[in-house]
């Protein structure tokens, strides 16, 4: 049999110690907000802390807590032990139809990567025992901004590492497998998907025969759980507290969000028309809140100096807080301020660390 093709932009390989600083949170899916029950049939079912569905595909959570079908090792999608702790989580990655119907796991990282860094790239996945069919491939994908697809199809993106075997039965088929990997950071990469990036028409299929399959789907699916998901430096990094992006079904009060799409004319407090569609999504939340209130905080990069950045940022927040009053929030309801270049979310001089500190901040309160 010939070996799987592990293939990972910018690969490198060493012997280099690994320190055991994991990017990914709640890597081994051990943490949660309510113990899962059944099959998830709306992605906001899925309560496994710090990941989320990068689409409208429903991810599932398993762990040994559970009364009812989403056991671990006994449930709807088969038998099977964790490979590491209690839990682990599964996703549709294939499926006998001309749908291309797809689940995919999504995290933020814990701090961004930072360019020109080497990291090892890891995870586990299993077919499930109760899947009729297994398939060739998994990637993972690794980008600056958040996935959210109002759609269960195929994602449009490349993935960055990818598992692709000779054959989509092998040996290996219904055991734990590792994809590892060596991936030299372009730069700012926050986030990480899970799943099958390819159509049906690109990805190798077998049906299994004799498999007994225990739910309608999996009568025409390939289903893989996920566990033990890790990014690890090849050398000691600070890690860096990472403030999560708004996103209106997500956001609590009195807590920092970034507004990751927010742009400004060169050295300009002037919006960019991108900027207006992250905005609209402010306003909206705001008008079906009316009691709430929002306080916007500018950020700079470390260039120039003190004094112009202070006022650099504070105008920035002064022209999202304009354009928020220009769609109809009143303005009492909005306060500003700006910290100049004063709180670095990472200290460094690279265009990632500066691009990650050029910002606007939102509390809602």
């Amino acid at each position: 049999m010939k070996p799987a093709w592990l293939t990972c932009l910018f690969t490198f390989f060493s012997s280099l110690p690994l320190f055991a600083q994991n990017l990914v949170p709640n890597g081994s899916f051990e943490e949660f907000t309510s113990c899962p029950g059944d099959y998830s049939q709306h992605k906001l079912e899925f309560r496994v802390k710090g990941w989320w569905a990068a689409t409208a595909g429903t991810p599932d959570h398993f762990h040994s807590c559970s009364r009812g079908n989403a056991g671990v090792p006994h449930n709807w999608a088969g038998v099977s032990d964790a490979f590491e702790g209690n839990g682990f989580s599964g996703i549709y990655m294939w499926m006998d139809n001309d749908k291309d119907y797809r689940e995919y796991l999504q995290c933020q990282l814990t701090t961004p990567l930072i360019m020109d860094s080497t990291y090892r790239v890891e995870f586990h996945f299993k077919l499930s025992s109760y899947s009729r069919y297994a398939i060739d491939r998994i990637g993972l994908f690794l980008t600056d901004s958040a996935v959210y697809g109002n759609h269960d199809l195929v994602l449009d993106a490349m993935p960055t590492c990818f598992v692709i075997k000779d054959s989509a039965l092998t040996q290996e088929t219904g055991y734990w497998e590792k994809a590892s990997f060596e991936y030299r950071a372009k730069g700012n990469e926050r986030f990480l998907v899970i799943g099958n990036f390819s159509t049906n028409e690109d990805t190798k299929f077998y049906r299994i025969r004799y498999m007994a399959a225990q739910q309608p789907m999996l009568e025409q699916s390939a289903y893989y759980y996920i566990d033990k998901v890790s990014v690890i430096p090849r050398h000691e990094i600070p890690q860096v507290p990472m403030l999560p992006e708004f996103t209106p079904q997500f956001t609590e009060l009195n807590k920092n969000y970034v507004l990751k799409n927010i742009q400004f004319e060169f050295d300009s407090y002037k919006l960019q028309s991108s900027s207006f569609t992250e905005l609209d999504g402010v306003v909206r939340w705001l008008e079906q809140h009316a009691g709430a209130k929002i306080i916007l905080s500018g950020h700079t990069d470390d260039r120039g100096g003190d004094r112009y950045n202070q006022t650099l940022s504070e105008s920035r927040a002064r022209s999202v807080a304009a354009y928020l009053v220009y769609q109809g929030i009143e303005k009492q309801r909005i306060d500003i301020v700006g910290y100049g270049k004063t709180k670095p979310l990472i200290n460094g001089t690279s265009e990632g660390a500066r691009e990650v500190n050029r910002r606007v901040e939102v509390m809602f309160r």
